[in-house]
């Protein structure tokens, strides 16, 4: 058996040359290093190194032996990871989505749907949310379009459209919609963590410039310090209601208007059947 320690040592000694850098990196004394080695040496019952007077450095022994120390901790990370997700899953039901706005409306009915469960959310890339769906870190995930993938059921689970809010003497306060045209070039105050909401503003409003706040608390008391306009969904708007010191004006570009899908594994569709059945009666009414 070879103490994991060891194999860190030995994978640091490939990577820094020779045992005094590698010492200096894994914050050791050089004889402590050199006695690891040693000792990995007297385990697998070869030599490592090349010993001259001037320099100790790794021979193929020992660069064989690094590259499959590397694979060993992949390994062990790997399993630590999956055993994690397994225990997780089963006390936990763990939603990954492309935006906050569906998970604040979604979470509650989960959670009263299953209550002996904890409801965990995270806000994550789609490739990232994909991946970790696959890998089991998230039971189910929401993105704004469909898949075709044999491997994953999907299920609508509403829209959110996307708002300019401005104070009531802006120029386009009177309007019953506005395009991200119209608006292209003015500062805009928004949160950090509105998803893939980002990507599109910046993509349709290539002239305007953000001024990012974190956390929605911080973005609501400069708001109201302020008269640059900002961003609302319908979603947010029915959570949080409408400020009536603001306009409101639906921005009227396809682009604003996103749809939501809730994915996850075929195999675990009936397991959560409950729930695809509320978003059904929901969402897919008319």
């Amino acid at each position: 058996m070879i103490d994991t320690y060891l194999l860190e040592q030995l994978i640091a000694v490939d990577e820094c040359r020779t045992l005094s850098a590698a010492s200096e990196k894994l914050h050791l004394t050089q004889p402590s290093l050199t006695r690891s080695m040693q000792k990995l040496e007297n385990i697998l019952d070869v030599s490592l190194f090349d010993r001259s007077k001037n320099r100790v450095s790794l021979n193929a022994n020992g660069r064989l032996a690094a590259e499959c120390a590397r694979h060993i901790l992949l390994e062990e990370e790997d399993m630590i990871n999956r055993v994690r997700a397994l225990d997780r899953s089963a006390r936990t039901i763990t939603v990954g989505a492309i935006s906050p706005g569906p998970m604040m409306e979604l979470t509650p009915i989960l959670s009263s749907l299953y209550p002996d469960m904890t409801i965990a959310t995270e806000q994550r890339t789609e490739e990232l949310l994909l991946q970790g769906l696959r890998t089991g870190n998230y039971q189910m995930i929401i993105l704004n379009h469909e898949l075709t993938d044999a491997q994953l059921a999907c299920h609508p689970c509403g829209t959110e459209r996307l708002y300019f809010v401005v104070p009531p003497d802006h120029r386009i306060a009177h309007f019953t919609n506005c395009s991200f045209q119209d608006m292209n070039g003015e500062s805009f105050l928004m949160a950090t963590d509105v998803g893939y909401w980002d990507q599109i503003v910046r993509e349709n409003m290539p002239d305007s410039h953000f001024l990012l706040q974190n956390g929605m608390e911080a973005l609501a008391e400069i708001i109201q310090a302020s008269s640059m306009p900002h961003f609302a969904t319908d979603i947010t708007l029915r959570l949080f209601g409408k400020d009536e010191t603001r306009v409101c004006i639906p921005i009227s570009d396809e682009a604003a208007v996103q749809p939501y899908y809730c994915f996850c594994l075929l195999a675990n569709e009936k397991k959560y059947l409950e729930w695809f059945q509320a978003l059904e009666r929901r969402f897919s009414r008319g």
